[in-house]
């Protein structure tokens, strides 16, 4: 894998990255587990410091600082809901008829090894989750997700929680959903792709991405499947 193909935009401060479904955000301590951190250290002859980490089977957008004092003010920035718009395209299942917001606390189930919505007297946080229609394909609808909020999982734990199962998520999923698109398109992966980020107005050192926007393509896995479903 190069990263250079990889890499959406760089300058001194930071590096953007379209990071591949299936490949760690971070290093997790096991030499046999290639991450994009390693990876983008050995690149630039330094260590690159992680800003948003995206799961391992999430693709898309992921932000990486140079040093440490622009990892501390670029952290500031991609982590405020209010001045960087953080969008993902997914596939669920399910006619979604219209744009709506999820808004529901969650919190850790360590008995359901996942991220529940409960009430926020019970420990949960608060999450909340735009969602706008981009294109219908009969029985699923390709959806552009905006977060308000960085809670663990969130797409995937709202999606579901309004029983539009993510396409291909097994710890959230719907098995039926999952099980078809398998054995019809041989298509096993989660479909959650972080496709783009909108800066808003920016003070300071990082003014100059004030106003910018950033987008990475879907996977050409991904683009063939939505083909596929449309005819």
């Amino acid at each position: 894998m190069n990263i250079k193909e990889l890499i959406v935009y760089e300058d001194k401060y930071l590096v953007i990255i379209n990071k591949p479904r299936g490949l760690l955000s971070q290093f997790d301590g096991n030499k046999d587990n290639p991450s994009l951190d390693v990876m983008l250290s050995e690149y630039l002859g330094k260590q690159a410091m992680l800003i948003n980490r995206l799961d391992k089977d999430t693709s898309g957008l992921i932000v990486f600082a140079k040093d440490n004092k622009s990892a501390s003010g670029l952290a500031n920035i991609i982590n405020n809901h209010f001045i960087v718009e953080k969008h993902y395209l997914t596939l669920v299942a399910g006619n979604v008829t219209e744009d709506g917001v999820v808004d529901a606390p969650l919190r850790k189930s360590y008995e359901r090894k996942k991220m529940v919505v409960a009430p926020l007297k019970s420990g949960a946080k608060t999450a909340v989750t735009k969602y706008f229609v981009k294109e219908r394909y009969n029985d699923y609808t390709l959806l552009d997700v905006q977060l308000l909020t960085g809670r663990t999982h969130q797409i995937r734990a709202h999606m579901s929680y309004i029983r539009h199962h993510v396409v291909g998520d097994i710890k959230y999923g719907d098995y039926k959903v999952n099980n078809y698109f398998k054995k019809e398109f041989g298509f096993e992966n989660q479909f959650l792709h972080s496709y783009k980020l909108i800066f808003g107005g920016i003070k300071g050192p990082f003014n100059y991405l004030s106003n910018k926007e950033f987008i990475a393509e879907l996977c050409p896995e991904m683009q063939e499947l939505l083909k596929k479903l449309n005819n």
